[in-house]
């Protein structure tokens, strides 16, 4: 059985919409541009969803296959964790 991980943004760290649609993460040593995709997923941290369900609402929003989704999303939240800009608890 897998264990239930609910990812959370580090604490500093915040995502930052533009009115024009861009998105970056902001961090105490500055700000990471995201591309769309990124941010898509991104948008859906809230420390209290599941990974599983944010990847079902990335292939909901997005015309992409689950395990792309879960591929995609699952290295995108990995190396941010290396980054320590989220958690994955």
């Amino acid at each position: 059985m897998n264990p239930v991980v609910r990812p959370a943004f580090e604490r500093g760290v915040r995502l930052r919409t533009e009115d024009d649609g861009s998105a970056m993460l902001l961090v105490p040593e500055g700000a990471v541009k995201l591309n769309a995709s990124a941010a898509a997923a991104l948008a859906l941290v809230n420390g209290e969803r599941t990974l599983d369900e944010i990847i079902a609402e990335v292939c909901a929003r997005v015309d992409v296959a689950d395990e792309r989704a879960r591929d995609d999303v699952t290295a995108l939240f990995e190396r941010l964790r290396l980054r320590r800009m989220l958690v994955l608890s």
